[in-house]
């Protein structure tokens, strides 16, 4: 995975009274962090193992974990970022797109998705 496709720093969580704060490095727009807090409520932010979370531009934090939960909450939050990442299509894909027909700069869009 390239350093500009975002993703989660799980070396940076820290979990402070069960709120799990964690880094999300690599290039995010804002339409990107927006995509992800859409794909969160989707999923239904609150598990039952979990409280409240809160995507920021640089960081994550996720209220009331409940131990145990770790490997749990971990595959919810990657599949999130994953499908935020599927969703936004690469910046090449973004300056080129007037030379396309729409049809064809979606399905080019979600070829290149595959990559990650």
């Amino acid at each position: 995975m390239s350093d500009d496709i975002p993703g989660i720093d799980w070396s940076s969580a820290e979990v402070d009274d069960g709120r799990l704060t964690v880094a999300v490095g690599g290039r995010r727009s804002s339409a990107w962090t927006e995509r992800l807090e859409e794909v969160l409520e989707r999923l239904g932010r609150g598990g039952s193992r979990w409280g409240e979370i809160e995507a920021g531009k640089k960081k994550l934090r996720v209220d009331a974990v409940e131990r145990g939960a770790e490997a749990d909450l971990r595959h919810f939050l990657e599949t999130a970022v994953l499908q935020a990442n599927a969703d936004e299509p690469p910046k090449e894909a973004k300056k080129s797109g007037g030379e396309r027909s729409e049809a064809d700069q979606e399905m080019m869009d979600l070829f290149r998705s595959f990559a990650g």
